[in-house]
């Protein structure tokens, strides 16, 4: 399948460099790297689908919010952990005893900052996987769909996918305080920071960037997407990746191709 790259301002024909960045991974990739100062943008097979691993949570605390502004719900809602819920993969919950209470703000944490599979469960209950969908496609993400529970899959398909376009719309939005009240931008926006796991796009910054941002993994998959705060501009890079020869070589080519447009956008 042929890569599809085109790029703006600074970033005008630096698609070999990018190309270059991520070669030793092997796989697919689809990129996004926005300036959100106007200074240029770069894009790589943005519009294909891709496994949405965690990165779907991204959307899913969006939607959250949003039906919680709406009076859907309460954020202080109470959420109980039965056995049933439980699932595997990354987080904390599945290792607690059945019948804790917790809020749905606190899911929702657990959710972005130690991606637990659990609480994203427990939220993606609390809205309904419906809304969710709905929720995504007024946003304008008409190739993102939210079509099972975490560690849940339908068997055979389909599965929950997402295109670097439509998570690069969402963060803008948040960045830019338009996409949600700009309040629970800002709130959302401090959950990503807390984000964990940050082996890939903060791997290779300096201290001064600040990452708000959300990982994602699976068999042959990594992935990483997030708003960069430097002194000198801020910008969204969303990673996506497929077929990986070494999920190694990816995350630490999540973290070059983070570096190098931190130095083309944000270096003092």
């Amino acid at each position: 399948m042929e890569n599809i790259a085109e790029s703006t301002g600074v970033f005008r024909g630096t698609e070999t460099d990018l190309a270059h960045m991520v070669q030793p991974a092997g796989g697919r990739w689809a990129i996004v790297v926005e300036s959100l100062d106007g200074k240029g943008t770069i894009r790589l097979n943005d519009k294909e689908p891709f496994t949405a691993a965690s990165v779907i949570k991204i959307p899913i605390m969006m939607a959250a919010f949003h039906e919680a502004r709406l009076g859907a719900l309460r954020l202080d809602d109470t959420c109980i952990v039965r056995k049933e819920d439980k699932v595997g993969g990354s987080g904390v919950l599945k290792e607690l005893h059945s019948g804790l209470h917790l809020t749905l703000l606190d899911a929702i944490n657990l959710m972005i900052v130690v991606s637990d599979n659990t609480a994203t469960n427990l939220v993606i209950d609390a809205i309904g996987i419906d809304r969710i969908n709905e929720y995504m496609s007024k946003k304008g993400c008409s190739a993102s769909r939210l079509e099972a529970h975490l560690m849940k899959p339908k068997p055979g398909g389909p599965y929950n996918a997402i295109t670097a376009s439509d998570i690069a719309s969402l963060l803008k939005g948040l960045s830019e305080r338009t996409v949600e009240n700009p309040g629970d931008c800002d709130t959302m926006i401090e959950i990503l920071k807390r984000q964990q796991y940050n082996d890939k796009i903060p791997r290779y910054l300096p201290k001064e960037a600040t990452v708000a941002h959300k990982t994602g993994e699976v068999s042959g998959v990594t992935h990483d997407a997030g708003i960069v705060f430097g002194p000198k501009g801020h910008f969204v890079i969303v990673c996506l990746s497929k077929d990986l020869d070494d999920v190694e070589a990816g995350d630490d080519a999540i973290g070059k191709v983070a570096k190098w447009a931190y130095d083309i956008l944000c270096k003092v």
